[in-house]
């Protein structure tokens, strides 16, 4: 009679560990460091062969003011460490709050390349048409008479105002925060396309910067430029305080925004309590060339630079939470049964 064989448990080889996946990176994250790569090389190539002429301050005058950058600095600090303190604690009174958008499922991406919350959901497809043909007819009209850049520009955007100002409302009403978000979005990138045009009218004036002031000529001053970037800056810590700080390319964009804020600030004080000295060359702040500290982009080259760092990871954040609320609420106004 056959007897079975005991096995110990000593005996018992060993269950070879799963084979690992190996590092995988975040391929966002490459893409973004292409694109900066890109366009740092670009606006290197740029700097070299269409430099900027215009007034440059001697290196004492250039550090006259290093307590106002300083200062800047400080505020700008005071400003980042109140919202990394104050998202902790929000952290830890609502940990509930605290999952972050989850990555889109290949069936997702299939059903909508395009997140539904970021489209035109309640503007009827005959408006959509009409404002699209207004715009494309504004084109050949403004040409034809000789219309200044602004005014085609805005001929162009025009159709467009009072639909994306119901959407804006409607999807207050229905998502919340995640509407001033993507308002937030749009508004830089038509920033991003002020200062798009402006490099290119450097490019086409080779360097001619009194030439070179984006479609909206009449507002390239720095007041203008303070305000519009403060808010912008105030606006990233707001959400991240509201979001508890779970969309981690938002902390990116306002870390950027944080930097670009600095030099607003210095810029700012310097074109009010110092003017000749800001026109003499004062305008290129404290990191563009011939700056306090300097570097090799000219004032346009390095302010293009610091909105496009901000903007990118911008949209990757408002990607990834039109994402999270295509989840939250699955259908929209023409998915209704």
């Amino acid at each position: 009679m056959a007897t079975a064989v005991e096995t110990s448990p000593a005996e018992t080889p060993p269950a070879e560990p799963p084979p690992s996946a190996g590092w995988s990176p975040d391929r966002r994250f490459l893409g973004l460091a292409i694109v900066v790569d890109v366009v740092a090389m670009t606006l290197a190539y740029i700097a070299v062969t269409v430099p900027i002429a215009g007034p440059q301050l001697t290196d004492s005058e250039a550090h006259r003011y290093w307590l106002v950058a300083l200062c800047s600095a400080l505020i700008v600090a005071v400003g980042v460490t109140y919202v990394i303190v104050r998202t902790l604690r929000l952290r830890r009174l609502h940990p509930d709050e605290l999952q972050a958008p989850a990555k889109a499922t290949v069936a997702e991406r299939e059903r909508r390349l395009f997140p539904r919350t970021l489209r035109l959901e309640i503007t009827s497809r005959r408006t959509k048409r009409i404002a699209c043909a207004i715009s494309l007819a504004a084109v050949p009209v403004a040409w034809a008479v000789g219309a200044p850049w602004w005014l085609a520009w805005l001929a162009i955007l025009a159709p467009w105002i009072a639909p994306v100002t119901l959407e804006v409302r409607w999807k207050y009403a229905t998502y919340g925060v995640f509407a001033i978000f993507a308002l937030m979005g749009l508004l830089q990138m038509l920033h991003m396309v002020e200062h798009s045009v402006q490099v290119g009218q450097l490019v086409a004036t080779t360097g001619d910067l009194s030439m070179s002031h984006g479609l909206f000529g009449q507002l390239d001053f720095e007041a203008v430029h303070f305000v519009t970037d403060t808010i912008l800056w105030i606006g990233l810590g707001l959400l991240i305080l509201v979001m508890r700080g779970r969309n981690a390319w938002l902390w990116v964009a306002f870390i950027a925004a944080s930097l670009h804020e600095v030099e607003h600030l210095y810029l700012f004080w310097m074109h009010i309590f110092d003017n000749n000295m800001y026109l003499s060359g004062g305008f290129n702040g404290i990191m563009g060339d011939e700056g306090m500290i300097g570097s090799p982009l000219d004032r346009p080259y390095l302010h293009y630079t610091y909105n496009l760092i901000v903007f990118v990871p911008m949209l990757i954040a408002i990607w990834d939470e039109a994402r999270h609320m295509d989840r939250l609420h699955p259908t929209g106004p023409g998915d209704a049964a």
